[in-house]
């Protein structure tokens, strides 16, 4: 018989589908289920939308009943994970996913997962193996969700402790990984060559034009942190683009083609290229806490809300668990791991960011080979140094040939991912590259390879009763570069930085770089000072086996007298505000390097400023004002920029006006456009009555206001502006010395969406300086025809609006705006939308025809108010130029907020979709979205008296 498809299933629930929104299985009913897996019984709570409360006697009998309920809920997101993590993923999906696996084998999740196993504390080994009980029992007694029929499988492998922790750090490595450095380093080169050729510092076009480490903004999260741990600036220092150009890279054809063959490996493996964290998407977090003497209740407030790809299933679980051994805590897990990333508990709650720290180095080495051309060793110093093989078999489901669970092994050459060779010296990382014929090769080095903990960081989180036991929990969280931000019952507020940012020889002992700084690849050869400094007296729960920077030395702050914390991806203490990140000294000598630079910044931006005035005036804040500011969509860009467009049409609108500015004006929509801008709060509704916005009855969307309406128009065309700007200033540059020499490689190597708009902005800023000249020498603002550079610069931004508006009313935006020539039709909502994608495609995507969400006709996804690196997260492309060109696929998978009292933790928290991941489950399978596309929440609560008396259902457990 053929299998039951995808397709058909959803076909067979659109017709149920209304009839599940409305209702809840088994509601108010009790089920007793008896396993083996327990010492004692548990119960679980259910709400109205199904989130769990697990009571049981030791957080061991919990970790097996959330593993039972879990696997329950999202046992195919949780196969689904564990499986790119083992690099196995082509078993469940088919042969498109066996370039990630080859991959993902190479970089070794599972393998440090193993590593890490072999030092956790035996009771969080007990914690992991109960958690794989249950996940187990659920299997036993259940078939595998609709997704599995498609995929024809009807059979899943054992859920074993390891599973839980390779989870655990695909997550952390995707917010903490620096595989930009492979395109940093084919970038720089090429730009160094090309500027040889053409004339120009193709060092200063990289470091001081476009890839700048300097971020748009200078709003910091601690700005007394250097001066307060005796961090001092370097008296001089080089700069980054002298310490670049003393090693010019200069590399070999052989160098850029191992370069060349990681870059196209990853650009083919969706799942790599989604973890680059390159800037292209603005996966991060914001969170803040402000202080009891500056809230309304007199207790502190706590915000968070993480940024993650907003993929179907959520990437989060919401649940509380209580114990009889003194466990009790609420907030959201990783499906898949019985640990609570985030949350709170009796005494205190937390959030976290990113902060990407530099916790890797790539290296070019030199190999010996065997008589079969398959490495043997690296070369350090002249000596042979062995490396370790690890021989891989990869299978592959074969799907649609009506064959259950059949799959087929894939012939995978040694070189090719059938061997991986690791480097000891690399603290056994792999190699990425190999180039046989010249003994050349490129390893990676990263302390996530270690025997890590950052499992048990969060089971000890979970359990702190105060802001040092939790810095203690910080502690053993070695890698994923979080800032982690804590409220506690007793009226503090901290921060703490959890990672582990390896010493390197030069910088530590030389205070410059020997040769390229660390944000290229390095020499692995040993003839430079290159190398992880070697381990001296390990600090605090350190795993890595080098030196490190101690935890003291990293940015944290306790109860800061300016009244708040906060944190938004931003440089937390200004390592970069100079453009150098090499030129701070640590208090015991040594530069003071965590970072590459490149920070967010202008989500930073506003709420400090936000903060800063309400505090000024004296505003006493409340949890209402804390989910107003989680909902802000002020683009800080546009706030920032629009004085540059402002000021060109006024000198355009003067009477001795250069006529080639002037012409721009006489098109009414120029200046009708200048006018929307003119009144714009640079806020970003819809402007839709299909659009969700912020507060609105998610359920009877309320119709725009004008002044929402307003604001829409102005978005809509900034947005455009922007991308126009860019295009005719960094591209329409790169492409112009492109067309001389015949070649397209500088447009191949131009900044990504952060550092385009971070340059595009500064050429602005510093034209008073440079005349629209980047360091590098090179003119940005080109017209010949000009009298002035100012008229020069005026020109490409009025070009750049008349442009847009021209494209606004074409073909290319014809699905958003139809080809209208008004500027009333140019509503936000109609360009910036979203879809929630699932893995198996669209038919388990959201918006799917199903649960009634509401659309825009002829348009994909849901209208959702926002913007670029806005607070309420949902960047899109800085250079859209379609109507689907602004789309977004990143945001908050968390809204929190929560005042912290000695009486009871009060606060809220929403997911972007359902408790379930199974569709099958009918609202289940949505059930928290409608109030996340509206800012709205619901309670979080660790009282067990309230969750009992909230219940609609109970489980019971029984040994």
């Amino acid at each position: 018989m053929k299998p039951f498809t995808l397709k058909s299933m959803v076909a067979c629930l659109a017709l149920t589908a209304s009839v599940a929104l409305a209702a809840t299985d088994k509601a108010g009913t009790t089920t007793v289920m008896t396993n083996k897996g327990l010492s004692a019984p548990a119960k679980v709570y259910y709400n109205a939308t199904q989130i769990p409360s697990v009571t049981a006697e030791t957080e061991v009998d919990a970790a097996f009943v959330l593993g039972y309920i879990q696997a329950g809920d999202r046992f195919y997101q949780m196969d689904y994970t564990r499986k790119i993590a083992q690099g196995r993923l082509a078993e469940l999906v088919g042969e498109a996913a066996l370039s990630n696996d080859i991959q993902f084998r190479t970089i070794g999740f599972e393998r440090w997962a193993r590593n890490s196993m072999k030092v956790l504390s035996p009771h969080t080994k007990a914690v992991l193996k109960a958690y794989s009980d249950g996940v187990n029992a659920w299997l036993d007694s259940n078939p595998l969700p609709p997704e599995y029929q498609g995929l024809e499988i009807d059979t899943a492998d054992r859920w074993l402790p390891i599973h839980s922790v390779a989870i655990a750090k695909v997550i952390a490595f995707q917010l903490s990984n620096d595989l930009q450095e492979i395109d940093w380093t084919i970038a720089i080169n090429t730009f160094q060559q090309v500027g040889q050729a053409a004339g120009f510092d193709g060092t200063a076009l990289f470091m001081e034009d476009l890839y700048r480490a300097a971020p748009p903004d200078d709003r910091v999260s601690m700005p007394d942190f250097f001066a307060d741990n005796g961090i001092i600036g370097e008296a001089g220092a080089k700069s980054l683009v002298e310490a670049a150009n003393d090693y010019t890279l200069n590399l070999s054809d052989s160098q850029l083609g191992l370069l060349h063959n990681i870059k196209a490996n990853w650009e083919s493996t969706p799942l790599i290229k989604s973890m680059k964290n390159d800037g292209e998407t603005d996966k991060g977090s914001n969170f803040w806490a402000v202080s009891s003497e500056h809230t309304e209740n007199g207790f502190p407030l706590i915000a968070n809300d993480p940024h993650l790809s907003l993929d179907y299933p959520s990437v989060f679980y919401p649940a509380h668990v209580a114990t009889e051994d003194g466990l009790n805590i609420a907030g959201v897990q990783f499906p898949g791991a019985p640990i609570t990333a985030q949350g709170c508990n009796k005494s205190l709650c937390w959030g976290s960011t990113v902060h990407p720290v530099d916790e890797t180095d790539f290296y070019f080495e030199s190999i010996k080979t065997n008589s079969f051309g398959l490495p043997t060793h690296t070369v350090y110093k002249g000596q042979e140094e062995p490396l370790v093989w690890m021989f891989q078999s990869y299978f592959v489901n074969q799907i649609g040939d009506e064959v259950m669970n059949n799959k087929e092994r894939a012939n995978i050459g040694y070189t090719n991912g059938g061997l991986t060779f690791l480097v000891p010296r690399r603290n056994y990382g792999p190699i990425l590259s190999l180039d046989t014929e010249n003994a050349q090769a490129v390893s990676m080095q990263f302390t996530g390879f270690g025997a890590t903990k950052e499992v048990e960081s969060f089971l000890e989180m979970s359990r702190a009763a105060n802001i040092e036991e939790f810095k203690q929990a910080v502690t053993k969280f070695d890698f994923g570069s979080q800032n982690f931000a804590v409220a506690d019952t007793d009226g503090n507020v901290a921060y703490y930085t959890g990672a582990e940012v390896p010493l390197r020889e030069d910088l530590q002992t030389m205070m410059q770089p020997d040769g390229v700084p660390p944000m290229f690849i390095r020499d692995g050869s040993g003839e430079r000072m290159n190398e992880w400094m070697p381990l001296g007296e390990p600090d605090m729960n350190q795993a890595t086996p080098y030196g490190v920077i101690p935890f003291d030395e990293m940015p944290h702050q306790i109860n800061p007298e300016r009244g708040y914390i906060a944190n938004a991806n931003n440089d937390p203490v200004g390592v970069s505000l100079d453009n150098n990140v090499l030129n701070q000294v640590r208090p015991g000598g040594g530069l003071y390097y965590i970072s590459q630079g490149g920070y967010s910044a202008f989500r930073q931006g506003r709420l400090d400023r936000i903060m800063e005035a309400g505090i000024a005036e004296g505003k006493k804040f409340n949890l209402q004002d804390m989910k107003e500011i989680q909902a802000n969509n002020q683009m800080m860009d546009a706030e920032l920029i629009m004085p540059h467009i402002m000021n060109a049409v006024q000198r355009a609108s003067a009477a001795d006006a250069w006529p080639g500015i002037q012409q721009f004006l006489a098109d009414p929509r120029v200046v009708q456009a200048a006018g929307y801008f003119q009144n714009w709060d640079f806020s970003t509704p819809t402007g839709l009555a299909e659009g969700y916005d912020p507060f609105d009855n998610a359920f009877a969307l309320n119709p725009p206001s004008q002044d929402e309406v307003n604001a829409s128009i102005a978005a809509s065309i900034y947005a455009v502006w922007r991308s126009n700007g860019i295009r005719n200033t960094i591209d329409a540059t790169l492409a112009g010395y492109d067309d001389a020499i015949g070649m397209t490689v500088l447009t191949e190597n131009r900044p990504g969406n952060s550092y385009s708009i971070n340059a595009f902005k500064h050429l602005l800023d510093a034209f008073p300086e440079n005349q629209g000249y980047g360091a590098s020498g090179i003119n940005f603002f080109t017209n010949p025809q000009a009298p002035t550079r100012e008229d020069a610069r005026d020109y490409i931004i009025l070009a750049s609006l008349k442009q847009s508006l021209d494209q606004m009313a074409g073909d290319d935006y014809a699905a958003a705006f139809n080809n209208s020539m008004d500027l009333t039709d140019y509503r936000w909502g109609k360009l910036h939308r979203i879809t929630f994608s699932h893995s198996l495609g669209a038919q388990l995507s959201v918006p799917n025809g199903m649960f009634g969400l509401a659309t825009v006709d002829g348009l994909p996804g849901v209208a959702r108010a926002g913007g670029y690196q806005v607070l309420d997260a949902s960047t899109h492309g800085v250079r859209g130029n379609s109507s689907n060109g602004f789309m977004f696929s990143s945001g908050p998978a968390r809204r929190f907020v929560g005042e912290v009292t000695p009486m009871g933790i009060m606060a809220e928290q929403v997911i972007p979709g359902g408790q379930s991941g199974n569709i099958t489950t009918g609202a289940n399978y949505v059930n928290q979205l409608f109030s996340w596309l509206v800012n709205d929440y619901l309670p979080l609560i660790t009282d067990l008296n309230t969750i009992q008396a909230m219940a609609t259902e109970e489980v019971e457990f029984t040994p």
